[in-house]
């Protein structure tokens, strides 16, 4: 089952934004509409974390970090109660061509779909236990510089991706002022842990954002491919992708800092 689409643009300055960065795999949830994301956690120099950066109105922001390491239980993203809208993604028309110039960078369509590449692609167990959100709007936060020029390469064969999402976002709609978001998860010692947003103490107009972050440090730009990571944990059809059908992703320009990038991909049936 896709994701269901929206031609509303997301408000990227919303209440509350989830943000996604780095080797993680977002597909729809198979019993309702919410959004899996699988955690990569094969990789030693991709540590994963969950920060909320609080942002009062005339306030510098307030960083709060919730969790780092990997995980060992699933992390829940709740809006509470449930509106029941599920997580859509955002596609303002109806075709899409990452070659082209003329398409809204916020479509979330920029993501690498691995299940355009390999049909019936999934994640494994190392990319398990999941993440899950149950409501929100999907869309592009970063994409690529246009000067990366990036291509995906098949053995001999290189297609034109253009640009891509280097990071993905979920902007989060409160419909009422009872609605909440609930972060939950299990500690090292089995404990329940939660976290609601927005909270009570905080002045009218805070903002919150949520961040997966699952990157290397940065200290100097480098070239490599995350999808070479990212064949550590998938397979298609219940068994490992042969070497020969993986892709692969080369650059003209050289990616600094933020642009290196490790990106988050999607797995949505029958296209983005």
């Amino acid at each position: 089952m896709p994701f269901n689409t929206t031609t509303t643009p997301p408000n990227t300055n919303a209440q509350v934004t989830v943000k996604f960065a780095g080797l993680m795999l977002l597909k729809p949830t198979e019993s309702s509409y919410g959004c899996d994301i699988g955690i990569h956690r094969l990789s030693d120099t991709h540590a994963f974390q969950v920060i909320v950066v609080i942002s009062k109105p005339d306030r510098p922001p307030n960083l709060i970090r919730l969790l780092s390491g990997t995980l060992t239980d699933p992390f829940n993203i709740n809006v509470e109660p449930d509106p029941g809208s599920g997580v859509e993604i955002f596609a303002p028309t109806a075709t899409f061509d990452r070659r082209s110039t003329t398409y809204d960078e916020l479509d979330f369509r920029w993501a690498i779909n691995m299940q355009e590449l390999h049909d019936g692609a999934d994640f494994t167990n190392g990319a398990r236990p999941i993440a899950t959100l149950n409501a929100g709007t999907l869309y592009t936060s970063t994409l690529t510089r246009a000067e990366l020029s990036p291509d995906l390469v098949r053995g001999t064969t290189r297609t034109q991706l253009r640009r891509f999402s280097a990071d993905l976002a979920a902007a989060i709609y409160l419909p009422t002022r009872r609605s909440r978001v609930e972060l939950s998860w299990l500690d090292e010692s089995g404990e329940l842990r939660s976290f609601e947003l927005p909270r009570r103490s905080d002045p009218i107009g805070t903002k919150y954002t949520v961040t997966l972050l699952n990157d290397p440090p940065i200290s100097s730009a480098a070239s490599h491919d995350e999808l070479a990571y990212y064949y550590e944990v998938l397979e298609s059809r219940g068994g490992p992708i042969p070497e020969p059908d993986r892709y692969g992703i080369s650059y003209s320009g050289e990616p600094t800092t933020d642009e290196i990038p490790c990106m988050p991909v999607v797995l949505n049936p029958r296209g983005n």
